[in-house]
């Protein structure tokens, strides 16, 4: 499918092509919603919004504010998922880490109406999931961008005290693929999302984003989750099937992405062929029924699921890279930071910002890491541990 719009250099930004009909609402520096809500800078974006700082002139404090794209207010799945969680009466820890919503309102736009423990932190998001999942509520789309960190309070920041703290919003004119100014239905330019502050400034962890949230008695289709495909479980991508024990899935590689820093299958392609291939060199061969069907296996490994070494110079063409050794390698790559601040950008992208850059995980914990891992990771759905189970682990319950 041919771009409309000119490709942009800069990198976190939403699909420009989603600017049209029934999708995003174009959104600028400076406008106004709600005649209350200044957009100060970008937070981030995903497949159905996107997400702004916003000032509250009434409130006197910045908010998260929540753009749907047009296509996705008409289910109002997202809503009707945090009425039914405010009407749920018994206390559970997890309650207090479901980000609940302070107010929501329509736009009318162009494109239609629409320094911290790690170990804390990873609990937290166990203990959100669990809550939901202990009402019979799966989440859909659990993912690193759908973790939300509250930072400590900058009401009293000015806007130029945000810009220090966050850096200055990064902006690029957005042309047509012809390179033309795009009409109304898309913004003059495109705002990169802010980058994450300094350990120091980090406070709580919630657990956002129920727009694609479901009831354990009616679970989606795996082709109407738009979970990217390093979070994916292998049974979404194979038997099209997504529920509770999916979710379990994504939460044990968000687990490992907020130890490590990286993601525990690269988003480099981010392709369902490349996650595939990753998950064979962590976990080995696919089940038999899932492995006959995976039409690019003989590119990579033999009939064994061993690596074929048929590279240009005979070097592999997979390689093995078992869980122990991912942990292992955690902090390796972080790099010192220097004076090449192109350079200094890239380390800072790949380092958690839970942890000191160049942290090794300890051998103790790494086993007991590898053990968590091991028990979530799981080629049948069913054998998974259930977030309760995840939440009673040594690895966090120790911590």
């Amino acid at each position: 499918m041919s771009r409309y719009y000119f490709p942009l250099s800069l990198e976190d930004v939403e699909d420009t092509d989603g600017y049209s009909p029934g999708g995003f609402h174009p959104v600028h520096l400076g406008d106004v919603y709600d005649d209350r809500y200044k957009i100060i800078h970008k937070l981030g974006s995903g497949g159905y919004s996107t997400t702004w700082l916003a000032r509250d002139a009434l409130a006197a404090r910045y908010v998260a504010l929540k753009i749907n794209k047009a296509s996705e207010n008409e289910s109002g799945a997202e809503l009707s998922t945090h009425k039914r969680l405010v009407s749920i009466e018994f206390e559970h820890p997890g309650r207090a880490h479901v980000r609940s919503l302070l107010a929501s309102f329509t736009i009318t736009g162009p494109n239609g109406t629409e320094g911290p423990d790690r170990s804390a932190y990873c609990q937290k998001v166990a203990q959100a999931l669990g809550f939901l999942h202990l009402n019979k509520i799966g989440h859909g789309d659990l993912t690193i961008p759908n973790i939300l960190v509250k930072l400590q309070p900058m009401d009293g920041l000015t806007e130029e005290e945000i810009y220090e703290r966050f850096g200055a919003p990064r902006k690029e004119i957005l042309l047509t693929a012809s390179k033309q100014a795009p009409g109304e239905s898309a913004p003059r330019y495109i705002v990169e999302a802010a980058k994450v502050p300094a350990a120091q400034y980090l406070q709580d962890i919630f657990l956002i984003d129920l727009g694609v949230s479901f009831s354990f008695e009616d679970p989606p289709k795996a082709e109407d989750i738009g979970v990217p495909f390093m979070y994916r479980a292998p049974e979404t991508m194979f038997d099209s099937k997504y529920d509770q024990c999916s979710d379990i899935w994504a939460l044990g590689c968000i687990l490992f992405e907020i130890r490590a820093g990286t993601p525990i299958f690269s988003r480099f392609m981010g392709t369902k062929e490349e996650i595939i291939r990753q998950l064979v060199q962590t976990k080995g061969k696919l089940p038999d029924a899932w492995w006959s069907r995976w039409d690019a296996r003989l590119s990579y490994f033999d009939e064994g699921g061993e690596p074929l070494l048929s590279g240009p110079n005979g070097e592999a063409m997979a390689n093995e890279y078992p869980l122990c050794e991912m942990i292992a390698d955690i902090g390796e790559e972080d790099g010192a930071v220097g004076i090449d601040e192109e350079r200094n950008e890239e380390l800072r992208a790949s380092q958690s910002i839970f942890e000191v850059p160049g942290t090794k995980v300890p051998e103790e914990e790494a086993v007991m890491l590898k053990d968590l891992l091991s028990k979530i990771l799981q080629w049948n759905p069913r054998a998974r541990l259930t977030a309760e189970q995840i939440l009673q682990h040594p690895w966090l319950s120790s911590s």
